[in-house]
């Protein structure tokens, strides 16, 4: 299985995005999407997960439960942190368990005793935890990053990293992400696409 653009076309303006494209993107693995800035990395991502459909062709063979998490933190800011996680759980699975999920992926990502705040008590790299965790646990079929691992210092890095790494690496998931940094292909199996190069 794979997710395949056939023909596709995206116009910015009258700046051409992509022109009659045909990809085919490997399901149940890792892709790193690559490549300069403006180039339609984050754009190709949300075509993908199906929220740009201002394109000519077809995109085919995209799972039905999708977890992204943008570039943007997209925290809601009257919610604190657990119960922005709560609130995409809520209807997937019982209260008990949710309540145990959202308490593990908080341990995970170094926020336990933070879960009450809400996000402008939080610092950006906190903000950003805590929009990790929420698409982490969403319990999806693919994983879409737009750059993930943005703006912390090395040794968080490393644990948010093998976090991933133990949450999605071998797990037959589909992992799409959005990066600039050359350490995480280099630490990573994964299949890189330079999109500027398309």
């Amino acid at each position: 299985m794979s997710i395949r653009f056939e023909s596709v076309s995206k116009v910015f303006g009258e700046h051409i995005l992509f022109e009659d494209l045909n990809l085919e993107i490997k399901t149940g693995a890792t892709t790193v999407f690559t490549g300069r800035s403006g180039c339609g990395k984050t754009t190709m991502l949300r075509m993908i997960a199906g929220l740009d459909e201002d394109y000519s062709g077809a995109i085919t063979g995209v799972p039905d439960a999708v977890s992204f998490l943008f570039q943007e933190d997209r925290l809601l800011p009257w919610y604190n942190v657990e119960q922005n996680i709560e609130f995409v759980l809520r209807d997937m699975m019982s209260r008990e368990k949710s309540a145990e999920t959202i308490r593990s992926i908080l341990n995970d990502v170094q926020l336990t005793g933070h879960e009450h705040k809400l996000p402008q008590a939080l610092s950006g790299g906190m903000q950003r935890r805590a929009a990790m965790a929420r698409a982490f646990c969403y319990p999806s079929d693919m994983l879409l990053m737009d750059e993930p691992f943005k703006g912390f210092d090395k040794k968080l890095n490393n644990v948010l990293f093998e976090l991933f790494e133990r949450l999605y690496a071998n797990s037959g998931k589909t992992v799409l992400i959005v990066s600039h940094d050359h350490w995480l292909t280099e630490r990573l199996t994964c299949d890189v696409i330079d999109i500027a190069a398309l």
